[in-house]
Order: C-alpha cells, then sequence, then structure tokens
C-alpha cells in the first residue's frame, strides 16, 4: 500500500490487530460454504433425486452364485514319486495367486461362455433372451448372441484367504441367473479335466515318439564307444589305468634320471682331475689314488716308502756297489713301476666307469622322452573316450527321462481327478442387487457434494468484487484510507426507513463502536493525506448506486464535527438525493435553489442534530443536473462556504451512471472513492479511478465500507480493539 494509506493503517490498526493472510485456510474455506451452503444443499437435492427417479425406472438385476474350490495341485493318487505331466496350480505363493487369477480371467471370457452355451444348448433357452425374438436367426448366431449375453453377465473372483471361487451371473430373472451359474460352474470343472485329459494324450504321443529317438540315440552312443574300445585295446584296464601307470614309470625313471646325471657330473669332475694330474713326472706325488681311492695303489707306495727307507739305512753303512743295496734299489725300481702301472689302471676304470655311467644316462633319457610320448598319446585318447563315455551317458539319461515320463503321462492320462471340485450350487435369488438404491443414493450425495461445493467455490472465485486491499491498491491505484465493518441488522431498528436512518447515524449514536473507531482512523488518515497540501474540499465518489457513499459522508463528517471542526455537508446527487433523510433535515429549498436564485445560502443551509454539522440539502430535482452544476454560480458557492467552514464534503451521484462525480471533483481539493465489499466490482473501481484522474481530480484514497469481519479473505484476522462499549464483541 502507499505511504499515505500505510501511515492510516498504523493509526487505526496495530499489528497484534491485522493479520495478513498468508494463504488460503480453513477457515476462510468453512466461510465459503456457509455463505454458499443453500446453493451445495439444492445441487445435493437435484442430484439425489435424479438417482432415485434412475434407480426407480431400471429394471432390477438378479445375481446367481455358484461356486468351486480350486486347489494348487490335483490329488496324488499314484503318490508323490510320479509327477503329473500337465501341472494344475502350482505349491509357490505367487504363483499359485497368478494360477488363481487366470482361472477368474478363463471364467470371465466370452469362450468359457461359448463352451457352456454349446453344452447345455442355451442357445435354444427363450429365457436367455428376454423381450427379443431369435427364432429366424440360425444356429450359430443364436450360439454367438447367447455366449455374448452370458459373457456380459459373468462376474468371478478368489475369495480373500482361501481356495474357494465364485462365479457370479447376473440376469433379470432370478431363476435364469441360477441356472446359468450352475452350468456355467459345471463346464468349467469338465473343461478343466478335459483339457487336462487331452494334454495328457498328446503328450504321451509326443514322449512316445520321443522315446524312440532316444533309444537310437543311446542304440549309437554304445556301440561308438565299443568300437573305440576294440580299436584302441581297451579290454580290462582303461584309460586311466593305463595313464596312471605310464604316469608312475615317468615319475619313477625321471628321477633315475636325475641320479644318474648327478653321479656322472660328479664322476666327470673327478676324471678331469685325474687327467690333469697325469703331468706329474713323480708317480709317489700324484694325487690319483687319492682321486680313483685305489687301495692297491695307496698299499704300493707305502711299500715303496718302507722300502726306500731301509735303502737309506743300508747306504749308510754299505757301499753303493754292496750287492744288498743294489738289490734293495732294483727293489725299488720295481715298486716305483708297479705304482705306475697301477696308476694307469686306476686312470682306465675311471675312464671306463664315466663312459658307462653316460650310456646309462642315456637310456634313461630315451625311457623318459618315451613315457611322455605314450602319456600324450593317453591324453588324447582319453578326451576321446571320456567324450564317447558322456555321449553314451547323456543319451542313457535322456532316455530314462523320457521313459520314466512316458509312464508317468500314461497313469495321469487314467487319473480322472482333478484339482478342481465343486463348492456350492446357486440357488434362486429372493432379492436384485441392481439397482442399489442405498448405493446409488450415496454415489448421487457424494457427488452432489462435490458438484456443490464446486459450484460453490466457483461462484465465489469467479466473484470480481473486491476481496483484498490488494485488489484496491491494484486496481484503483490509490491507498485504502481504512474500513468501516459491516453494522449489525439486530443494532438497527425493524422499521425500514428507521432501520437505513440508523445506519447512516450509527457513528454518531455508538461512537465506541467498531464502525465508529474505524470512521475516525479515517478521518485521522485524510488529514494525513492532506499534511502537504489543503483538503478543505472533499468529494466522496462511488463506481455505483447503493455502495454506501451517503452512509460514509455521514460517517465522515460526523468524526470530523466531533473533532471540533465545523463541517458542510452538500447533497450534490441532484438526481436521486438521500443526504437529507440520512440527518433527518428537510430538503426544501436547497443547493438548486440556491444557484437559481429562489432561495439564499444561509437558508439553505440547515443544522443537524449533531453539533457542528451542518447540511446544504440539494433543493428540488432540476431537470439538467450536470449543467447545473458546471455553472460559474456553483463555483462561486463553493467558494464562499470555503470561508466559512472547516470541511465540507461533498455526496455526488455514481460516476458510472452519470459524470457529475466528475465534475464536482475538479472542484474540489481531493476526492475519495468509497466501495462496499463483496458489491463493488474491481474492473468498476478501475475506471472510476481512471476516469476521476482524466480530470485531474487528486484522488486520495479509497473506503472500504460493510466489511464483514469474519470474512478473513479482506486479510482483517481479528479484527479487534481493546476498547469501547462493543469491544467484546466480533
Amino acid at each position: 500500500m502507499g505511504n499515505v494509506g500505510q501511515s492510516g493503517a498504523d493509526a487505526s490498526l496495530t499489528p497484534a490487530q491485522v493479520e495478513e493472510p498468508e494463504g488460503p485456510d480453513l477457515w476462510h474455506y468453512l466461510e465459503v460454504i456457509r455463505k454458499r451452503k443453500w446453493i451445495i444443499v439444492a445441487t445435493v437435492a437435484v442430484v439425489v433425486t435424479l438417482a432415485v427417479v434412475y434407480t426407480l425406472q431400471q429394471t432390477p438385476i438378479y445375481q446367481g452364485t455358484a461356486s468351486a474350490v480350486v486347489n494348487p495341485r490335483a490329488p496324488q493318487i499314484f503318490g508323490s514319486e510320479i509327477d503329473e505331466v500337465v501341472q494344475l496350480g502350482s505349491e509357490n505363493q505367487w504363483s499359485t495367486e497368478e494360477y488363481h487369477n487366470t482361472q477368474v480371467e478363463i471364467l470371465e471370457s466370452y469362450d468359457a461362455a461359448e463352451r457352456t452355451v454349446r453344452r447345455h444348448d442355451l442357445q435354444n433357452d427363450p429365457r436367455l433372451f428376454p423381450g427379443e425374438d431369435v427364432s429366424d436367426a440360425d444356429s450359430d448366431a443364436r450360439v454367438a448372441h447367447a455366449s455374448r449375453a452370458l459373457a456380459d453377465g459373468v462376474s468371478a473372483g478368489m475369495r480373500h484367504g482361501s481356495r474357494i471361487l465364485d462365479l457370479h451371473v447376473r440376469h433379470p430373472d432370478p431363476e435364469v441367473a441360477a441356472d446359468l451359474a450352475n452350468a456355467h460352474i459345471e463346464t468349467y470343472i469338465h473343461d478343466s479335466l478335459d483339457s487336462r485329459a487331452q494334454y495328457s494324450e498328446e503328450a504321451s504321443e509326443f514322449l512316445s515318439r520321443e522315446l524312440d529317438d532316444a533309444e537310437q540315440a543311446l542304440r549309437e552312443a554304445e556301440e561308438a564307444l565299443a568300437d573305440f574300445k576294440s580299436d584302441n585295446e581297451i579290454l580290462t584296464v582303461s584309460v586311466d589305468d593305463r595313464l596312471n601307470i605310464v604316469a608312475d614309470d615317468l615319475e619313477r625313471y625321471t628321477a633315475a634320471l636325475r641320479e644318474a646325471r648327478i653321479e656322472r657330473i660328479e664322476l666327470g669332475t673327478v676324471l678331469q682331475q685325474v687327467r690333469e694330474a697325469e703331468d706329474i713326472e713323480d708317480v709317489l706325488e700324484s694325487p690319483v689314488a687319492a682321486l680313483t681311492g685305489s687301495d692297491a695303489m695307496k698299499e704300493l707306495k707305502e711299500r715303496y716308502h718302507a722300502e726306500r727307507r731301509e735303502l737309506m739305512e743300508m747306504s749308510g753303512a754299505l757301499g753303493p756297489r754292496h750287492p744288498e743295496r743294489m738289490a734293495q734299489h732294483e727293489k725299488l725300481e720295481d715298486l716305483r713301476e708297479s705304482v705306475e702301472r697301477e696308476k694307469r689302471l686306476a686312470a682306465r676304470e675311471l675312464e671306463d666307469q664315466y663312459a658307462a655311467m653316460r650310456e646309462n644316462e642315456r637310456q634313461f633319457q630315451a625311457r623318459v622322452e618315451d613315457l611322455k610320448r605314450q602319456a600324450l598319446a593317453l591324453d588324447r585318447m582319453q578326451l576321446d573316450f571320456d567324450r564317447l563315455s558322456r555321449a553314451q551317458g547323456s543319451a542313457e539319461d535322456n532316455y530314462e527321462l523320457v521313459r520314466n515320463r512316458l509312464r508317468d503321462s500314461q497313469l495321469s492320462q487314467r487319473n480322472h481327478f482333478g484339482n478342481i471340485e465343486p463348492n456350492t450350487s446357486a440357488r434362486v435369488p429372493s432379492a436384485p442387487v441392481e439397482p442399489d438404491m442405498v448405493m446409488n443414493v450415496g454415489l448421487a450425495a457424494a457427488l452432489g457434494l462435490f458438484l456443490g461445493l464446486g459450484l460453490a467455490f466457483g461462484r465465489e472465485y469467479m466473484d470480481r468484487t473486491i476481496r483484498s486491499p490488494e485488489d484496491i491498491e491494484q486496481h484503483a491505484g490509490a491507498p485504502l484510507l481504512g474500513v468501516v465493518p459491516g453494522i449489525d441488522d439486530d443494532d438497527l431498528p425493524s422499521e425500514p426507513e428507521a432501520r437505513t436512518r440508523g445506519r447512516d447515524l450509527y457513528v454518531f449514536e455508538h461512537p465506541s463502536s467498531h464502525a465508529a473507531e474505524c470512521a475516525r482512523s479515517i478521518r485521522t488518515n485524510i488529514l494525513f493525506s492532506g499534511a502537504s497540501r489543503e483538503l478543505k474540499v472533499i468529494t466522496l465518489v462511488s463506481p455505483s448506486p447503493r455502495d454506501g457513499k451517503t452512509t460514509s459522508v455521514v460517517h465522515l463528517g460526523t468524526t470530523m464535527a466531533q473533532s471540533g471542526q465545523r463541517v458542510l455537508l452538500i447533497d450534490s446527487d441532484l438526481r436521486k438525493p438521500r443526504l437529507h433523510k440520512a440527518v433527518n433535515v428537510a430538503r426544501g429549498g436547497g443547493i438548486s435553489s440556491v444557484i437559481v436564485g429562489e432561495s439564499s445560502r444561509d437558508e439553505a443551509i440547515q443544522e443537524t442534530e449533531i453539533p457542528n454539522l451542518h447540511v446544504l440539502p440539494c433543493g428540488p430535482t432540476p431537470p439538467n443536473p450536470a449543467e447545473l452544476l458546471m455553472t460559474q454560480q456553483f463555483r462561486e458557492l463553493i467558494g464562499e462556504l470555503r470561508g466559512m467552514y472547516d470541511r465540507i464534503i461533498l455526496d455526488s451521484p455514481p460516476l458510472q451512471a452519470v459524470t457529475d462525480a466528475s465534475v464536482l471533483s475538479r472542484m474540489s481539493d481531493g476526492a475519495i472513492l468509497v466501495a462496499k465489499a463483496r458489491k463493488t466490482l474491481r474492473d468498476e473501481l478501475a475506471r472510476t479511478a481512471k476516469q476521476l484522474r482524466e480530470v485531474d481530480a487528486h484522488v486520495l484514497g479509497v473506503i472500504l465500507n460493510d466489511l464483514d469481519l469474519s470474512d478473513r479473505k479482506y486479510g482483517y484476522y481479528h479484527y479487534a480493539y481493546g476498547y469501547g462499549e462493543e469491544s467484546d464483541r466480533g
């Protein structure tokens, strides 16, 4: 809101007294329902009445109900070792639910209805076609027609938490409804057994052909495996056993080869050392004996050293030519030659031993390579053997499977027990299920209630009247100077004229009321808005008649007069004047008489029962009111009155009806728009403000009167003052 309006609002209402709504609330909705309750009640009554009439005109429909028990599985007549070829139901909860739903859809299908019609020859039952003549139609046409009629009336469903399937058939004839339900459930049970028998027979034929093929495949696999054994000499020892033997030999020979290679390497090292020792000239210094471990050579060397000591002893006692010494010397030479011969013999034996080890190692290596080739060949043979063995095993398993399933199928074919069994037969219903008067009326009442609420709220929100202070500011382009609450009719006289006058003088007669406080707040806001310019002559303008303009003129004049100002109210509505009635003065010689010179100014102005408040009534109605107000005499009259009174308030005619208010607003220091809550249209308020501005009128603001304080959509929640004789009233 503008600065002027905001300051005025602050002067009249505190934040605790005014709470701006943040959005739609429950109280607003309840208020709309309260105000539009008769629209809602009338809508509900009309819709319910139509529902009752419609229900009474409907043909009664009866419902026959039969039921069957749908077990998860068929009885195990041959025990648990025999698996049924055709599975009926399931042991799994979800699969069982799916199976039950499937059975419901089957029962409700057209094909199931057609099977029932053909099984029970219903196409020739005239009760199925009430009021129709199908005698001239051919058999197929009658069957189709009867099937559609039956399918349209069939509904089915599983009882919650049980295995019972209920079948409902509706028909105008109660006996026909029961007969059709029994016929349909009977056909359904027989169809289930027939389908099971048919599937079992077809399965047996298929399995018989499969068994012949499986037997031929098994024979071919056995012959192929036998030929392979014969070709590879696999008789008593299997390929696995032979492969194990070869693997053991390969492991053993590999270990022997490793040991032989180690011994050959060790002996080769010794042999190399012996060969290197051949360069030593003194055979007695040669390490061959130690390397070869020759005991004979060791013994000869010991004898040689013993004889050499003895020769040295003889050399000291005997001469070099002494026979004994010479014989001892020859003996030493013979021993040296013997050591030399033994050395050569040990070296040759070592060479022979090394050669034998190399040959032994070569033979081990050859054996290992041969065993590896045998192992690889056996691996390949094992693959072929395993493949043929698997083929034989698979063919044998397939043969056994088909043979067992064929046996189960043949046994199932002879089993006449199904998983669906009858439970209850349909009885002739005693009362119709349609139309349901209670349900239809209830639905109609609910529909009427929703429709009535829609109409009520639609009318409420299609209301183009002023709805909030924001509407005033947006459409009038002027601030809200204040509001005047609606006056309770209980506070007014019962006679119409007295009631109108009591409403006009309510502020004077009830100075502590909410209305009086609001009027004084508006007076204060007007004074604030005129702080920068003189506001002596004020024109009150309303868009349309009965917007409360005259009442606002009296209320505003009363509060200004009560503040000690000399106030003059001028009834410038020369077409339909009402101000003289509001303040209870004679219409007599008024403004029109003064302008034409038939009456003086002082004679025309009258005092009221309100101190400081005077009234200049309109006088006789002139033929040309607008021209009269535009005369120089009227302007001069207003100029004279400016010097006599502190405030002059003009009561103008509605601007949307005539243009008199535009003329008056130009002669005034300011114009105030008057709007009535729930009556003044936003567009009319906008056009009125625009017309005033087009004639350069100074629009001070807007007064919103006759406001319902309980209507929360205007934003004045808990609108109350803390003082006054009516401060406790809402």
